[in-house]
């Protein structure tokens, strides 16, 4: 199957809409031997009857099948409703004999932000489990599920962005195609690809970028993605199926416990015998490291720090922390570096560096870690080729389903794509109190659950992780807290060896 992926196209005024590389993209897409078109939203600058016209005429002379959807700029001033008279049912799918493409509106009239309802989540669930044995299957959406890069503060993703990461990858979902940002970029998530498409032809590119559209082709066993701008042609490829039975991890290198959100105070949020009972299964589990990702305390008190040194005080395992936002309230400045140790702790040996990223602001659920910080800590693992390379930071990079996806990491869309470019291993987070881990490319992102607060979101109850690192494999288990049950969460096979 081959795809002309395009969007934001922007049809309307002559400030946003550049009339010279819509015609000449246009030339080029007319003669591309495609099977479909997707435009994934923002066919229109402003929603209103006459860019609507100007937009179904580019349609019909396309000459070619299209699914098209529409984008917050689409939705504009009672936008949707001319979207239906011009356009069409912007929610559906379109069957062939060996694919499904599932498409949906994430618009939210007048605003920039993006949702997908319970109603539209049902639809996209239905229309997966009703085509399941389809070879191919596609979901077209306006609104990007994973964080973009070079697109300025991460504020406008999906609402619900974890809940739909997890059911596409629950459902073998095959591409996952976006737009809005203005700015081209693939990930290889499991077995899925998510691509945003830049802007076809709105004058607004970001970071100096071209206008540009996607190709995709689509064989038995890979998928390609060619990003084409005037001048230049990026090609991504990845595998359609890949090795997921194991036989034998060969030899085991590291175990970290991995937790998050103690909360530990004198207020009824601190469950202390589930702290308690999780320090003792870690003991008995004897891992080589334990790294706690923020929220150690409720609030940035002396008495919570010193409550947590008596329940941290007599581990024997060298303990990593990353502050929350709340660890750093009131005095905590200056009580976390006294108790918990730097704010950006490294930690090396011969076979792995691990490094905490401060990520937390004072008085904010907002995180940032910005350019200087994300170069410095890239370039320190450039030079570390042959080691098993882990980081650990308090706030998400990928969205966590069962929480509302807030953009709490205001530039997780560079932190990631900078850390799965440079091969990172691992990475821990500890956000949003749900357990759940994703591996991006050749990057594993594994989020912790609260250990011992009342806020938590997992049917196991409280808990904290266990990651066991082998040669040729990565396996996550989530602990319960008080009763030390576990259960296993995934394996995910290693790309290089430890030597």
């Amino acid at each position: 199957m081959r795809i002309c992926h395009i969007s934001d196209t922007h049809i309307g005024s002559s400030s946003h809409f550049n009339r010279g590389i819509f015609n000449t993209f246009m030339d080029d897409i007319k003669q591309d031997d495609f099977d479909i078109l997707l435009h994934s939203g923002d066919l229109t600058q402003s929603g209103s009857p006459e860019q609507y016209e100007e937009g179904k005429q580019f349609l019909k002379e396309l000459n070619k099948p299209y699914v098209i959807i529409p984008g917050n700029h689409d939705a504009r001033s009672g936008g949707l409703h001319l979207y239906r008279r011009y356009i069409g049912n912007p929610n559906g799918a379109k069957v062939f004999d060996d694919a499904v493409i599932i498409y949906v509106d994430s618009s939210i009239p007048d605003s920039n932000n993006g949702r997908v309802g319970q109603q539209k989540f049902q639809l996209i669930k239905r229309s997966l489990e009703k085509h399941t044995q389809k070879k191919i299957k596609i979901v077209v959406i306006h609104h990007h599920v994973m964080p973009i890069p070079m697109a300025g503060r991460e504020r406008n993703i999906l609402a619900n962005a974890g809940d739909l990461l997890d059911l596409f990858l629950k459902y073998d979902v095959d591409l996952v195609v976006s737009g809005h940002r203005h700015y081209p970029n693939v990930y290889h998530v499991e077995n899925t690809v998510f691509i945003n498409a830049g802007t076809f032809s709105c004058t607004k590119t970001r970071y100096g970028d071209e206008n540009s559209y996607n190709i995709i082709e689509i064989s038995k066993d890979k998928q390609k993605v060619i990003t084409k701008r005037p001048k230049t042609t990026v090609t991504n490829e990845f595998p359609r199926f890949e090795r997921r039975i194991f036989s034998d991890f060969d030899k085991h290198i590291k175990s970290i416990a991995h937790m998050s959100n103690t909360f530990i105070s004198d207020a009824r949020a601190f469950r202390k015998k589930h702290l308690t009972s999780a320090l003792e299964s870690i003991k008995k589990l004897n891992p080589d490291h334990i790294i706690h990702c923020g929220g150690v305390v409720q609030e940035g008190i002396e008495k919570n720090y010193e409550l947590a040194l008596r329940y941290f005080g007599d581990l024997k395992q060298k303990m990593f922390f990353t502050p929350a936002g709340r660890d750093l309230n009131y005095l905590g400045y200056h009580l976390f570096p006294e108790y918990c140790g730097e704010l950006d702790y490294i930690y090396e040996d011969e076979k792995v560096i691990m490094h905490g990223i401060n990520s937390s602001q004072y008085d904010s659920n907002i995180g940032f870690v910005g350019s200087i910080a994300r170069k410095q800590l890239i370039t320190k693992f450039l030079k570390k080729k042959d080691k098993f390379k882990v980081v650990f930071l308090h706030h998400n990079i990928t969205p966590i389903p069962h929480s509302r996806e807030k953009g709490l990491l205001e530039d997780s869309g560079d932190l990631l794509r900078e850390l799965v470019d440079a091969n990172i291993d691992l990475v821990l987070t500890g956000t949003s109190s749900h357990p759940f881990a994703v591996r991006v490319s050749n990057t594993l992102i594994i989020n912790a659950n609260s250990t011992s607060s009342i806020y938590q979101r997992s049917i196991l109850g409280n808990s904290f992780n266990l990651v066991d690192v082998y040669e040729q494999a990565i396996v996550l288990y989530e602990i319960n807290s008080l009763w030390g049950t576990r259960k296993l969460k995934g394996i995910w096979e290693r790309n290089k060896k430890i030597k």
